[in-house]
């Protein structure tokens, strides 16, 4: 079992007085960035509310609120929104990608984040024409997205994890690949700190998935070679993209629990970048990053909960702040089943197949009663 910290976000001290007026234009920018990016909303009513500084209390449950976040594997060649036969707009299902729950701890402002593997074997509920049925947990939110499931994809990835893993999940957050990459070019770049040097030869090729490559039997042309060299590593969003999607890559990074450590680093580098007085005091940058994001976000918090969820943001200790991986290494929760068993697919399933010691584990990272060290530090570096 892994984790990483994300280290405390420090504040900068400015002794100059003409900086003040900036630096407050510029974290209230920020803050609306905030709002607008992660949670997104269309409701007129709870606009209004918003804007009338009514606060509306967040859900929570024995003082927990617990927030899901997807990164759903959209591709920019292949449209989100299609006509169906009927007229009417249909999304098609994607699959999440990556699938990571975070709580927040409303009486001691920790926050937990936990990493969920998107080849967990889970049980997902029926709905009107849809049977109850088994797959993987990336599944949930295609099918929740193509075939109605009321409140959409989102909604059921949300039930799913809440019924298989023993916790509720207040609210959902989407963001797909598209969005991340144009975050980080609009940052300017990131730095990150590579672990292993390594190549991914396998890495497919946006666009061209379905190229018969002129009756190449191995369709070669369908994938690149891509390489990461060890140590710091200067990304825009496209490398950044495909640093943490490789799946197949050498020197132990060909697995989902490689690319989740990946994915870590990412994150505490667009945290760093995005805190930068270089982001701050550029207010061009903030309205960028609004703009960019304004078709990339789904979530189902509502805006008059704002508020409350901004001002719960401020108070978060970030220095405790601990991010968990479901695995299936030697002091795991998870194992690989035989493939026979599940229709011939790689999946993962709780050890001894005891979803309750599952259940516990995870409401035991929830509660603080699992230690375990950190492999990354502050600054994205490995530690020994």
């Amino acid at each position: 079992m892994r984790y990483v910290d994300l280290g405390l976000i420090k504040q900068n001290k400015f002794k100059f007085k003409k900086k003040k007026r900036l630096f407050k234009i510029g974290m209230l920018m920020l803050g609306f960035l905030i709002i607008f990016l992660i949670f997104k909303t269309g409701v007129p009513n709870d606009l209004l509310l918003f804007i009338r500084g009514e606060e509306v209390s967040l859900k929570s449950t024995s003082g927990r609120t617990n927030i899901l976040i997807l990164g759903i594997d959209k591709r920019s060649s292949v449209p989100y929104t299609v006509e169906s036969k009927d007229g009417l707009a249909k999304h098609v299902g994607f699959l999440a990608d990556t699938i990571i729950l975070l709580s927040i701890n409303r009486n001691t402002k920790e926050a937990t984040l936990i990493s969920i593997p998107r080849d967990l074997w889970v049980k997902i509920p029926g709905w009107d024409n849809v049977r109850t049925q088994e797959g993987k947990i990336n599944s949930s939110y295609s099918l929740g997205e193509r075939f109605d499931y009321p409140g959409g994809g989102l909604a059921l990835v949300k039930q799913v994890t809440s019924e298989n893993l023993g916790v509720p999940v207040h609210y959902g957050l989407r963001i797909d690949f598209s969005g991340f990459r144009k975050m980080i070019d609009t940052l300017g770049r990131i730095d990150v700190n590579v672990d292993n040097s390594f190549d991914d030869y396998n890495y497919p090729i946006e666009g061209k998935e379905d190229d018969d490559c002129g009756g190449d039997p191995q369709f070669r042309c369908r994938f690149e070679h891509i390489r990461f060299e060890k140590g710091l590593n200067n990304m825009n969003g496209e490398t950044a993209l495909k640093f943490v999607r490789s799946r197949t890559g050498t020197n132990d990074e060909g697995n989902d629990f490689a690319r989740a450590a990946r994915q870590q680093k990412v994150i505490i580098a667009i945290r760093d970048k995005a805190l930068s007085k270089e982001t701050v005091f550029d207010p061009g940058k903030v309205a960028k990053l609004i703009s960019d994001f304004g078709e990339t976000i789904e979530s189902d918090i509502n805006a008059s909960a704002l508020p409350a969820l901004f001002n719960l943001s401020k108070e978060i200790s970030f220095e405790r702040i601990k991010t968990f991986v479901l695995d299936n290494s030697s002091d795991g929760v998870l194992t690989n089943p035989p493939k026979e068993d599940y229709q011939g697919l790689y999946v993962l399933i709780p050890k001894d197949r005891d979803w309750n010691k599952l259940r516990a584990f995870v409401k035991g990272l929830l509660a603080g009663s699992v230690v375990t060290k950190p492999t990354v530090g502050e600054k994205g570096e490995k530690i020994e």
